[in-house]
């Protein structure tokens, strides 16, 4: 199969043959505003080739993004076993580069040790930990990097990291960065939902538009259907934008108000070419039909809605180019408690119907319930918990799960809830705590707890947690 056009390249070419032609015809005015008959033929004759060149210009574009929309999928090629054994030997390189330690940092590391076994954490140096840390972290990750992809699931995300840096010297070196995602690992098989729970500012919405590429990842691996879309370019990634789709939280500001709902549904199906241009009333009608919505809304414009109906013609439109991963950024958090068991009954209906995976990130426990398969809870960027939603909801390991389990409330005036209430405020992720992220706020921290970070470890099958209060031995 032929590669597919990169289509930024043949833009940019295009916008250079205009501006050359606009001023090919600006200086062949100029010359026909001269005196001299000679100049004045020469530029008229000028002008009108000018004029010729950036007409043809238009049906040249059309054609090809034409050709450019109607491209199969590309289909990587597989890796050589040349380039594979290239890229194994600069991954071995990298890691002996990474676990050079000098002399005086492996004498420091012993005097932590030291300090650790004796339990006195005063002669403890939480730098020399956390640049430990970090170095086995980034080992684990090159050691995953050629592990092949799990074949059952539709998703898996390998040390995801998304870095927004604040703050660089002269030559462009970060030396400050806030770390909104920071190593997150999940997988989600096809026809699951995935609830991610945690407090606004953990890094929910950005690990969900960095899974979708619209900020290019720090780090990590993004296996969508086995391939690996983390490095993908964006003229790579346009054929899958139509297998992975999101909903926003805000459905006020996420429609186009000069546009009506037919045409902000018939868009994505024009662009993606998914039904014949003479069937996409009826295609558009009939999704409208499928998410709620009367046929006459057809011709309306979004401010003559309330907030759950904008929801559902979101649904509608993130599911008009036949998605098969779905990310809920908080869909229902804008709408009323009435209108949000709707939406969330339409997406389940919709999740049967059209067999759709769905990443749900929400901070209302009870909705996340109510939808998911699995749960995962994330606090400053990082996963703490993770796990099926029995195990999750019967058996929370790490505290910051059972604080927000304790704020859930419960219907029956007779049952005590034991509340779990949390001080202060979740900490900077430009200036995580060292040890746990977690412990300024943990009601049974322990002195560790602010020097080494848990291991994020699997105690039960599938339910994996990050805390020292459990046995944090690696096997």
């Amino acid at each position: 199969m032929k590669k597919p056009f990169d289509y930024a390249l043949i833009r940019t070419l295009y916008t250079a043959a205009a501006v050359l032609l606009a001023l090919f015809c600006v200086v062949s005015a100029i010359c026909i505003f001269c005196l001299v008959p000679v100049i004045w033929w020469l530029g008229l004759i000028l002008l009108a080739a000018g004029g010729a060149g950036i007409g043809s210009l238009f049906p040249f574009r059309k054609y090809m993004q034409k050709r450019i929309d109607e491209q199969p999928e590309w289909i990587e090629p597989p890796v050589s076993e040349e380039e594979l054994e290239k890229l194994r030997k600069k991954n071995e390189q990298r890691r002996a580069k990474l676990a050079e330690i000098t002399p005086e940092e492996q004498a420091l590391l012993d005097k932590n040790a030291e300090a650790l076994a004796n339990g006195d954490f005063e002669a403890f140096d939480d730098e020399v930990e956390a640049r430990k840390e970090q170095r086995e972290r980034e080992l684990r990750a090159l050691d995953d990097e050629f592990v092949p992809a799990d074949g059952e699931s539709l998703l898996e995300v390998r040390h995801l990291k998304m870095y927004f840096p604040l703050k660089k010297t002269i030559g462009g070196k970060v030396t400050l960065a806030l770390r909104a995602v920071d190593d997150v690992s999940f997988t989600l098989k096809a026809g699951e939902t995935l609830g991610i729970v945690g407090e606004s500012g953990c890094g929910k919405t950005t690990m969900g538009r960095s899974i979708l590429k619209l900020y290019k990842p720090t780090g990590g691996q993004i296996f969508f259907e086995g391939r690996d879309i983390a490095g993908y370019k964006p003229s790579k990634m346009r054929p899958l934008r139509t297998k992975m789709q999101i909903i926003f939280q805000d459905p006020y500001s996420s429609l186009p108000p000069r546009s009506t709902v037919g045409g902000i549904l018939s868009e994505p199906v024009k662009v993606h070419h998914i039904v014949p241009a003479a069937e996409v009333k009826d295609y558009v009608l009939r999704l409208m039909e499928q998410c709620g919505l009367r046929d006459y809304y057809y011709e309306r414009y979004p401010h003559e809605f309330s907030g759950g109906q904008r929801q559902r013609i979101c649904i509608a439109r993130s599911l008009s180019v036949k998605p098969k991963l779905v990310i809920c950024d908080e869909p229902v958090s804008a709408l009323d408690v009435s209108i949000q068991a709707q939406i969330i009954n339409l997406l389940r209906n919709l999740q049967e119907e059209l067999g759709l995976t769905y990443l749900f990130i929400s901070h209302d426990l009870s909705v996340v319930k109510h939808i998911s398969d699995k749960i995962g809870v994330m606090y400053l960027g990082t996963m703490v918990e993770f796990g099926d939603k029995k195990s999750i909801f019967h058996n929370p390991m790490h505290p910051y799960t059972q604080a927000l389990f304790s704020a859930v409330p419960n219907p029956n005036p007779d049952v005590k809830m034991d509340r779990v209430v949390l001080k202060g405020d979740i900490p900077s992720p430009a200036d995580p705590p060292k040890g746990c992220k977690f412990h300024t706020r943990c009601p049974i921290a322990k002195e560790i707890c602010s020097h080494i970070a848990p291991v994020y470890k699997e105690y039960e099958p599938g339910h994996f947690v990050a805390c020292h209060c459990y046995p944090q031995e690696e096997e």
